[in-house]
């Protein structure tokens, strides 16, 4: 089969690594993925194309402009219905042609034109896999306690300044979630989609929302190279992350540490309301991945190892061997990969109970959960596994059994193709 995967970056990201993975696991069992989106992130990979580079032929004078002034209008003022003129010309493309399957993965970023949904769908069976809640609301990739994806938005509240540092995508000045959320329901009725959710969570929402009427959703969990991200000697992965061998070590990612919503201020507030260490106690390490100088200062009795942006995945899985515990304090999150490769290393993980993350982070098998925002909750949990080796033990076995029997990239790849072949009519 040949397979197209659309999505705005080629690797940067939680979604854009789990559609590439995806398309190596396709490629792993003979066939052809390729992918386009709007950014390729330096990836050497002959597959792997910009959107307007492949669609160069195809340009008109203006476009150059048009591109920027769409994007500028969509993420400042909140204007649904620009067109961006490169991935219109996405049809006319051979790679388009000889596509067998679309597989769409996140689609704002400034370019694509979602109108294109009815065209693109009537042309090549297609299947969206689902990273967030974006493609269910007018705006937000996630709503929070907010409940008016279900009937329409409208007054959104994660779009009042007070929230601006919380709503993804950014923020604009007008609100113009009713009319998208409306835009959205109108294509969904048009296209011919198959949709896809990796946690049961974002599955039951789908279903609930203005896709559901509209295609069939199902359930496939992202995949994980479990070659690559394995248990192994925590001695020796410290040494090679210049962590000394006697100490805690709690390893934090995400690719915009200071993001709100992935919880850095909860985890420093829980940080804080730790006991103090004891005489005979071992130093306490933070160890994070992602941007640095996030955290300022912890003080105290920890010391902290900022690494920066890894692309490395030999040296990502070195930090879970590394630590104790991965803690990852996120207030909003469908099948975050970070979990799936803590579990796949063995390495217990304390989190927050919000959205698909209790679905890797199984209360007293693979972790500690701790309630949504918490920090009390959160200090409870790291306490009670840094002082418990035997249960850090039994976890991190229990961990690595379910990545195993269910996070396999294999068993995600035959899935997607049990699916891709249900889709295509001389299957």
């Amino acid at each position: 089969m040949h397979i197209l995967h659309l999505n705005t970056t080629a690797h940067a990201g939680g979604a854009a690594r789990a559609m590439y993975r995806l398309h190596q696991g396709l490629q792993q069992q003979g066939h052809h993925s390729a992918i386009v989106a709007r950014l390729n992130n330096g990836l050497a990979d002959p597959n792997v194309h910009e959107l307007a580079t492949l669609t160069r032929p195809q340009h008109r004078p203006g476009d150059r402009l048009l591109t920027p002034a769409g994007r500028i209008a969509e993420l400042s003022l909140g204007l649904p219905r620009w067109a961006y003129p490169y991935s219109h010309y996405l049809p006319h493309t051979d790679l388009f042609r000889q596509a067998d399957v679309l597989n769409l993965h996140n689609l704002p970023g400034g370019y694509f034109n979602y109108r294109l949904l009815p065209q693109l769908t009537a042309a090549k069976p297609t299947v969206w896999t689902l990273h967030d809640m974006w493609p269910l609301t007018g705006h937000c990739a996630y709503a929070y306690d907010c409940e008016r994806w279900r009937t329409g938005c409208h007054h959104c509240p994660l779009l009042r300044r007070a929230n601006h540092d919380l709503v993804e995508p950014r923020p604009t000045w007008r609100d113009l979630s009713r009319p998208g959320w409306q835009q959205k329901a109108h294509l969904y009725r048009q296209s011919r989609l198959t949709v896809v959710a990796p946690s049961r969570w974002l599955q039951g929402l789908a279903q609930q929302s203005i896709l559901g009427p509209a295609a069939p959703i199902h359930f496939i969990p992202h995949g994980i190279d479990l070659d690559l991200f394995r248990p192994g000697d925590q001695a020796a992965a410290r040494h090679r992350l210049g962590l000394p061998a006697a100490a805690s070590v709690l390893f934090f990612s995400a690719q915009l540490t200071g993001s709100r919503r992935k919880g850095l201020a909860e985890l420093l507030a829980a940080l804080a309301q730790l006991p103090p260490a004891g005489a005979t106690d071992p130093p306490t390490w933070l160890l994070t991945i992602g941007e640095t100088g996030a955290v300022a200062h912890l003080g105290g009795q920890y010391h902290l190892r900022e690494l920066g942006y890894l692309s490395d995945e030999a040296r990502i899985r070195d930090c879970y061997v590394a630590a104790d515990l991965f803690v990852f304090p996120t207030r909003a999150d469908n099948q975050p990969l970070v979990l799936l490769e803590a579990l796949a290393c063995g390495t217990p993980a304390v989190s927050f109970a919000v959205g698909g993350v209790p679905e890797m982070v199984r209360e007293g098998e693979t972790g500690l959960l701790a309630p949504a925002g918490d920090p009390a909750g959160l200090a409870h949990a790291i306490h009670t596994l840094l002082h418990n080796p035997t249960l850090r033990h039994r976890l991190a076995h229990t961990s690595r059994h379910i990545a195993t029997t269910e996070y396999d990239l294999k068993l995600q790849v035959a899935r997607y193709e049990a699916l891709y072949k249900d889709l295509l009519p001389n299957a």
